[in-house]
């Protein structure tokens, strides 16, 4: 694996993963796995954990945020865990998000602050942030 106390800036593909203890800014492959608090560009991985994203991320397991995320643009992965506020797109089997300002496409969408009859739906569910 390939990991940094602090950036990665550029390309970083990891056998393993790739993880940064500040800011991953570019292109991250990780077998097993991507982490950072911030990640800003792609990043790919069986499982990928971030707080803050800009960007694109495709996790073929799993996407979970740390608390009081802030996620801007798109996430496919079988489950989408947002703790914080989704904005743009999120394609799973199961999506689940605090604030959503987009859109989730899947078997199961939910969105806790949602009004009630909005905060879990199938198929697609959507809202305009907090």
């Amino acid at each position: 694996g390939i990991g940094a106390g602090g950036e990665i800036v550029g390309l970083a593909i990891g056998g393993a993963g790739v993880g940064a203890g500040d800011r991953i800014h570019g292109l991250a492959i990780g077998g097993l796995g991507v982490g950072s608090p911030r990640i800003e560009g792609v990043a790919i991985g069986a499982y990928v954990r971030a707080t803050d994203v800009r960007g694109v991320i495709i996790a073929p397991v799993l996407f979970r945020s740390f608390r009081e995320a802030d996620v801007h643009g798109g996430v496919v992965a079988p489950v989408v865990i947002t703790n914080g506020l989704q904005r743009g797109l999120a394609i799973g089997i199961v999506n689940y998000a605090h604030a959503l300002d987009g859109v989730q496409v899947g078997l199961v969408n939910y969105v806790r602050d949602n009004p009630a009859g909005r905060r879990v739906l199938p198929v697609v569910n959507w809202g305009r942030g907090r």
